[in-house]
């Protein structure tokens, strides 16, 4: 027999025993599953069970703030804000997303339309987006119609639609606006 027919024989039974072993494996899985094990976890790669382990506590993390009181050690962590450093920081964020817009020719045409409503200047989407916008549309219906106007305006709407798709400046607004079960 020559080498050749040799390692071409070792192929065959090489495969042959791999058939056997994946028919004797799914032999082995159907019986396993009539006799009721339980499937493997979730976790898996490659029908491997992988074990995951929760990562553990951060250490707390002190750093150094150099503020309008002078340098300061603060240490950093999640507590809960007071419901005025609440409305303090919703204000601070619809600004900073506002100001992003700030330039936009539509967002200027449409302050300059509600300043000229209701001659006031301090009026924009940041004091219209707060907690008094009832009392400024009863004080200003006029302010309803040049909403309603703009609000037509496809373009005009997909910006609002823009702003109001960050879900930090709806929650600013929410914030501000008194959502229920917030006392302000």
């Amino acid at each position: 027999m020559s080498r050749a027919s040799r390692f071409f024989l070792w192929i065959i039974i090489l495969g042959l025993a791999f058939i056997a072993g994946l028919r004797f494996y799914r032999a082995y899985e159907r019986c396993a599953a009539q006799e009721g094990f339980p499937p493997p976890s979730i976790a898996s790669f490659g029908q491997v069970p992988i074990q995951i382990r929760p990562e553990p506590a951060s250490s707390p993390v002190y750093r150094e703030w150099d503020g309008a009181e002078g340098k300061k050690e603060m240490y950093l962590e999640d507590i809960p804000l007071s419901v005025s450093r609440q409305k303090e920081q919703a204000r601070q964020t619809i600004a900073s997303v506002l100001r992003d817009y700030a330039e936009h020719p539509k967002i200027q045409a449409f302050y300059a339309d509600i300043r000229k409503a209701t001659g006031r200047e301090d009026l924009n989407l940041a004091v219209l987006s707060e907690e008094g916008l009832p009392e400024l549309l009863q004080q200003y219906p006029q302010l309803q119609q040049v909403i309603a106007a703009y609000a037509k305006d496809p373009e005009f709407a997909q910006i609002i639609q823009e702003i109001f798709s960050n879900p930090q400046f709806a929650y600013s607004v929410t914030v501000l606006q008194g959502a229920p079960g917030q006392k302000g």
